[in-house]
């Protein structure tokens, strides 16, 4: 879906459809009791959703771009850990509240709660729909040309992709693969390991979640401030492997580990994504972004199955080996990345202020 020929005005509207839809039926499966259908539910709302994370990726580069670039990525992370963190604590409540309300608890109660969750879709899109018009607005304003914005999106612009976005892909799919896994077999990990109770399992292995809210704002600004994106991401990378090794080898607090990791996924949304929009033409960011974000997914899916695999057949400490090994991986594409934006002269690790005086001297 995200690489439909379409505006990204129209994008966004029709892809927040999707998740109103999506969420909709979702709810319906469970007041009907037909899993089938909140199966189809959860599809529709995917379609929509990681296509509308493109769409919003897309936004911000056309707003943002050669400004705060690196801080409205850190702001969209931000709200979205903030978003995942009121769902978790929420949702329980709601379920509760509804459950006195109808009398009993089963399916029916888990339908309506989830119908009453999809309030936060409808917001979404009235968001998207005010959005759009902003957007338009500015665009005859400021004599903007839409086609010169980056939203025409087409699968065919993948074949013109450069050395360092390939890079940035591959630095990308391997280290969020060591990152999302890991902290859905995390609790159980904690747990067994370090003898924690569930509760304090799933306090710490929230950690990361509650970390990357506040910080992500804070890293995004200081990368504008001091460009160096590619050390930046360096640097994430670098200590989520050090929190992983820690994991593996040493019985340290866990909350130290768990505590860097959230440190370093902040810092590394912050200043990789933006990265695309500095190596890619413009008509081209829709089509990166949305290849970006789909091997993203690939990638979680296969790992996901595999270090399923490891963890029944190896268990933890074979299953943190792979996820330091995928975090080398990671490395590995940071330092070419470095290098061959060093040989070609890139761009990549100036700041916001220098980019902005060499799109003033182009103007000139």
């Amino acid at each position: 879906m995200c690489f439909l020929p379409l505006s990204n005005r129209w994008g966004t509207i029709i892809f927040s459809c999707f998740v109103c839809i999506g969420q909709v039926i979702f709810a319906l499966g469970g007041i009907f009791n037909a899993f089938w259908l909140m199966e189809f539910g959860r599809f529709v709302f995917g379609i929509g959703g990681e296509s509308l994370a493109v769409a919003q990726n897309t936004y911000a580069v056309n707003w943002f771009k050669g400004k705060e670039l690196n801080l409205v990525f850190g702001l969209q992370l931000s709200m979205a850990r903030i978003g995942s963190t009121v769902n978790m604590n929420l949702m329980g409540w709601l379920y509760s509240a509804v459950e006195a309300w109808l009398g009993s608890a089963g399916h029916t109660t888990l339908g309506v709660t989830l119908m009453i969750g999809g309030i936060t879709c409808v917001i979404s899109l009235i968001c998207a729909l005010a959005l759009a018009y902003f957007d338009q607005r500015a665009e005859r304003i400021l004599h903007k040309e839409e086609g010169k914005t980056g939203e025409v999106i087409k699968i065919t612009d993948v074949k013109d992709f450069s050395l360092p976005l390939w890079l940035i892909f591959i630095i990308c799919v391997c280290y969020y693969v060591a990152v999302f896994p890991f902290i859905g077999l995390g609790k159980v990990f904690f747990m067994e390991k370090f003898g924690f109770s569930s509760q304090a399992a799933s306090a710490i292995n929230s950690v990361v979640y509650v970390i990357s809210a506040p910080m992500s704002p804070i890293f995004g600004l200081l990368v504008d401030k001091t460009g160096k994106n590619i050390i930046w991401v360096l640097c994430a990378v670098v200590t989520t492997l050090a929190s992983h090794m820690l994991l593996a080898f040493t019985l340290w607090n866990p909350w130290i580990a768990m505590s860097l990791l959230g440190l370093s996924y902040s810092l590394l949304a912050c200043a990789l994504w933006p990265m695309v929009a500095f190596v890619v033409p413009e008509h081209q960011l829709g089509t990166a972004y949305g290849f970006m974000q789909s091997i993203q997914n690939l990638g979680l899916a296969v790992v996901s199955i595999i270090a399923g695999m490891i963890l029944d057949t190896r268990g933890y400490l074979f299953l943190e080996v792979f996820f330091i090994a995928c975090v080398s991986l990671s490395l590995l594409a940071v330092v070419l990345l470095y290098v061959v934006n060093r040989a070609r002269d890139g761009n990549l690790n100036y700041s916001a202020k220098q980019r902005e005086e060499i799109k003033l001297s182009h103007a000139e």
